[in-house]
């Protein structure tokens, strides 16, 4: 009996150190180890990107990471509400479907501008006003917290900045988005890597990139 209770004990412990749940009660099967992440490249986006984005994820979560080739960005994505983008959502939902069995969870990224419809409260009935800004809102990047995916666009963050900010700014905000896909929401901590951009690229420029400790704390 007391071996049974004993070996019972350890499958409970184990368990625990590879399940979490996120705020909205999802699982998460993700830990700091073992972790497997895929970029998929869409389009033309430059191979020193991706590359960037690779190394950042590589040394910053500790992660396995694997590199697909190249492919157009999907045709149901594709919008003209208000300019030519394609929809971060979209986009998000399509990767989601797809993660092969080999990675545990899939990077998009791309050089074309993408969007969202920003929203008055968690309900998502009414569309922030100004609606003409926020229906069809361009944004860096999306990932859905606890999921299995996210994206990532390059194509707002090289305007009037060198080479080296741009690829800050682009590997900052791959691993914010990775920080989601692992169960993180958005950190009030102001230096956080997980602090909301709120529609600011200067929120990112002056972030410290790195995770506060209880964010580290929660996907740890």
């Amino acid at each position: 009996m007391k071996n049974k209770m004993i070996l019972r004990a350890i499958v409970i412990f184990t368990v625990a150190l590879f399940v979490s749940c996120n705020e909205e009660g999802e699982l998460s099967i993700f830990s700091e180890q073992n972790t497997i992440v895929g970029i998929q490249p869409f389009g033309e986006i430059a191979q020193s990107e991706v590359d960037s984005v690779k190394a950042a994820v590589q040394e910053y979560y500790d992660f396995e990471v694997v590199v697909y080739d190249h492919i157009p960005l999907p045709e149901n994505a594709y919008t003209e509400i208000r300019y030519p983008r394609y929809r971060a959502d979209t986009l998000v939902e399509w990767l989601s479907q797809r993660v092969p069995d080999t990675v545990d969870m899939l990077l998009g990224l791309t050089n074309k501008d993408i969007s969202i419809t920003k929203y008055e409260d968690a309900a998502r009935t009414d569309v922030k006003d100004p609606e003409w800004q926020y229906e069809d809102f361009g944004i860096f990047g999306l990932g859905r917290v606890g999921g299995n995916a996210c994206v990532v666009s390059s194509n707002r963050l090289h305007k009037n900045v060198g080479n080296e900010i741009f690829l800050k700014r682009l590997t900052r905000i791959s691993c914010h988005e990775v920080g989601h896909v692992l169960g993180l929401s958005h950190c009030p901590e102001p230096n956080c890597l997980m602090n909301d951009a709120n529609e600011k690229i200067s929120t990112i420029d002056n972030s410290t990139g790195e995770l506060c400790a209880s964010c580290w704390d929660e996907i740890h």
